[in-house]
């Protein structure tokens, strides 16, 4: 729930506008994780344009399933690293499901 919690917490800081590069996925695979997030209930006001596969979350907002998400996970708050440690940080989830299979 790393990413999900990160890319929520930055949405609602406004402190940087998220990119695929800050977790080291693809742009497709992100753009994926945005409709993802907004199919879901988390997210609203996601800027598409078109048939291509542009978007912007500049002006995205959460929706109170956002923010209560952000709410249920505020533990991950005391280990939250620095944008560019942010990769590193998401694998650590895909290390922990593993470990627990």
């Amino acid at each position: 729930m790393r990413l999900p919690y990160s890319l929520l917490r930055e949405i609602q800081l406004k402190n940087y506008v998220p990119e695929a590069i800050d977790y080291g996925l693809k742009e497709v695979e992100f753009e994926q994780f945005i409709k993802l997030m907004e199919n879901r209930g988390f997210l609203e006001r996601v800027l598409r344009v078109g048939n291509q596969y542009w978007y912007s979350i500049k002006n995205a907002r959460l929706t109170k399933s956002g923010l209560a998400l952000l709410e249920e996970y505020k533990h991950y708050e005391e280990e939250y690293p620095e944008r560019d440690q942010l990769k590193d940080w998401v694998k650590l989830d895909r290390y922990q499901e593993r470990s627990h299979d």
